[in-house]
Parts: structure tokens; C-alpha cells; sequence
């Protein structure tokens, strides 16, 4: 274990993003994309695994490929592809516990200590999202309570992820690690 890998308490689901039709890399399922000879999905797991003790795949097609990686791969409740938060709202009631990390399956160099990071904050809110370089990421600790503004969310037609985290006024947490969230979008990104 890294100095960047702190043993967080087991008390965290993660819910990984792979649901997306990948139309910037030719259609292609992204998280079974190979980068290093491993899967990203691979890549995923095996930073977030020791930071949390229950882990749902969000997919909507390789199903069965991505159940080496979680026992729970769960499909988008719509059967069409609407986004990361309908992802979100389809896998949150499979989730063991109240507090749930949410990571995209495309970012390989996640840092190993994100839970722990989150944590440090403890505040009231229930949205926690990670802030790098000026941006937001892809990259939250949502509490299960707040599905139900996910729902009306798109229920009323918005699909926009950050919109909606935005939207709850989410506590951010800074990381100094620049290209811990550097996503793989293209496939160029994957022969770096």
C-alpha cells in the first residue's frame, strides 16, 4: 500500500460509471478498453477496492464481462443510454451503505485515498465532489438520501451530472494531484 493508499474504514459502496455508448472511441464499451494490458475497469477496481467494502458496476451492455470486477452490474433503468445520472439513479438502491462513492470507469489514475479525503471535510452536507486544477470532477461522495432529487432531476428532463451535483451545492474537496482524473476519451489516450 502507497503512502496515497490509506486504509479507509469499510463503510463506503461504490457505484463505477460504465455505461456509456463510447462514441469517442468508435462505439467501443470504454471500460473494457485496454490500458496497460488491463482492462480500465481493471484499473478502477483495484485503486478503489481497498477504500470501500461494496462495489456496483453501472453498464448497459457486457454484463456479463463486467461481473469479474462486481458481483452487482447493474443496467440503466430506461434501456436507453441517458447519462451518468440515470447510471446513479438505477445502481444507488444496490448499494449496502448510506455513503457511496461515484467514479467514472475511464479515469485509471484515481488516487488511492479519496474516501479518506472526503472524510477530512465532515461537514452537513450530502454531496461531496473533488475539485482539481479549478475543475470539478467526475469524482463524488454522495449520501443515498439525496436519490430522490436525482429522480426528479430526470424526471423533469435534466440529465446533466454536474448540473445537478451543482445544483445541491456539494462541498468540494481539493486535490493537488493534476492527472489523477485525467480521462481516457480518445484513443490516443490509451497508447500513453
Amino acid at each position: 500500500m502507497t503512502n496515497n493508499q490509506i486504509k479507509a474504514p469499510k463503510n463506503f459502496s461504490c457505484i463505477i460509471l460504465a455505461g456509456g455508448k463510447g462514441k469517442r472511441v468508435g462505439g467501443a464499451d470504454k471500460g473494457l478498453l485496454e490500458y496497460k494490458d488491463k482492462p480500465l475497469i481493471e484499473h478502477i477496481v483495484n485503486t478503489i477496492k481497498p477504500q470501500v467494502d461494496d462495489i456496483v458496476i453501472s453498464a448497459n451492455r457486457n454484463t456479463e464481462r463486467y461481473k469479474n470486477y462486481a458481483q452487482k452490474v447493474i443496467a440503466d433503468k430506461a434501456g436507453e443510454y441517458l447519462g451518468p445520472l440515470a447510471g446513479i439513479d438505477a445502481a444507488l438502491p444496490h448499494c449496502r451503505h448510506d455513503w457511496v462513492l461515484i467514479v467514472a470507469c475511464d479515469t485509471p489514475f484515481l488516487p488511492g485515498d479519496i474516501i479518506d479525503k472526503f472524510r477530512l471535510k465532515q461537514t452537513d452536507s450530502k454531496l461531496y465532489i473533488a475539485e482539481s486544477n479549478n475543475h470539478l470532477q467526475l469524482v463524488l461522495l454522495i449520501h443515498k438520501t439525496l436519490r430522490d432529487s436525482i429522480r426528479r432531476s430526470l424526471d423533469e428532463g435534466q440529465l446533466r451530472l454536474m448540473q445537478w451535483a451543482k445544483s445541491q451545492r456539494p462541498e468540494t474537496v481539493t486535490f493537488q494531484e493534476n492527472c489523477a482524473f485525467k480521462n481516457f476519451n480518445y484513443n490516443e489516450d490509451f497508447d500513453a
